[in-house]
């Protein structure tokens, strides 16, 4: 396993394209941020917090995984061929960095939880949740009330709110000002690209959407939420339907989620969208820091 640079992003990215349904946060932060300036660095410094440091294992010249460290603490990768002979090589090249979580295709997540030796116990979330993907030719919307547009300046607030309460909700995070200042840069960035949505009904916002992350010809769906009292009445539904209908034509073909229980499952189901796999996603709230995980667990 080595590290990769800037020369190695073509065969990075060719390595990618056909398994993007399982890499789009992977894909997506390289689209968008590319690799970290100081690739030496053991913590997060001046890089933007979606920028990637990346290490490729190979056979016969080939890429056959990526692993990726975003500056923001999460590691994301794409590594079908990984097995225990990659554990030492794994730990020693993310050993000392801050941990907020990983995610990715079940078998996957199995190999990086046991090769960096995670205390999942101690994790706000470790859930399985089931993998969508729509083609957006049979996207289905339904019909309803709600006006869908933009993100303001001036939702912000609100959307800060309820940002957090997903949050805590479907994440198991803590409503803390450390989590808070996270969301409302995570909402800032997505307002700049043009990635968020508010659903609005008689001046009101309703619900809220927006593309996690985002290929000219695909995007993955995220932050959908309506709060609690607002419930039942399909909102969720239509601004997701309503923004992937706006996407189609600028001509994304495809679309991918995880859904975080029945009801939302129900409701992407219901505007085309079926189930193509599973994917796992383990959250630490607080952070940790990989490799001494174990020196945390005798203090």
């Amino acid at each position: 396993m080595r590290r990769a640079t800037q020369a190695d992003l073509a065969a990075v990215q060719d390595f990618l394209a056909p398994r993007v349904a399982t890499s789009m946060f992977l894909s997506g932060n390289l689209r968008d941020q590319g690799l970290t300036s100081a690739q030496t660095a053991p913590r997060a410094g001046a890089d933007h917090r979606k920028s990637m440091t990346l290490w490729l294992s190979e056979e016969a010249g080939q890429i056959t995984g990526v692993i990726g460290y975003a500056a923001a603490g999460y590691v994301v990768f794409e590594a079908p061929a990984l097995t225990q002979a990659d554990y030492p090589a794994l730990r020693e090249a993310l050993f000392g960095r801050s941990l907020l979580g990983l995610n990715g295709a079940v078998d996957q997540v199995a190999h990086l939880v046991a090769a960096l030796d995670l205390p999942c116990h101690r994790a706000a979330m470790d859930e399985v949740e089931p993998h969508y993907h729509l083609a957006l030719s049979a996207l289905t919307i339904p019909s309803g009330a709600g006006r869908l547009r933009p993100a303001l300046a001036q939702d912000l607030p609100q959307l800060i709110q309820w940002r957090m309460a997903s949050e805590v909700e479907t994440l198991g995070a803590r409503d803390s000002a450390e989590n808070r200042a996270r969301a409302r840069v995570s909402l800032q960035e997505l307002m700049a690209a043009d990635r968020l949505r508010v659903l609005e009904q008689d001046g009101l916002a309703v619900a809220m959407t927006n593309f996690n992350a985002a290929l000219p010809a695909i995007v993955q769906v995220g932050g959908v939420y309506t709060p609690p009292d607002l419930r039942g009445r399909g909102y969720a539904r239509r601004a997701v339907a309503l923004h992937l209908a706006e996407a189609r034509g600028r001509g994304v073909t495809e679309a991918i989620l995880f859904a975080a229980n029945a009801a939302a499952a129900r409701a992407y189901e219901a505007i085309g969208f079926a189930r193509i796999g599973s994917y796992r996603i383990v959250n630490f709230d607080p952070g940790i820091t990989l490799g001494e995980t174990q020196l945390g667990e005798l203090s």
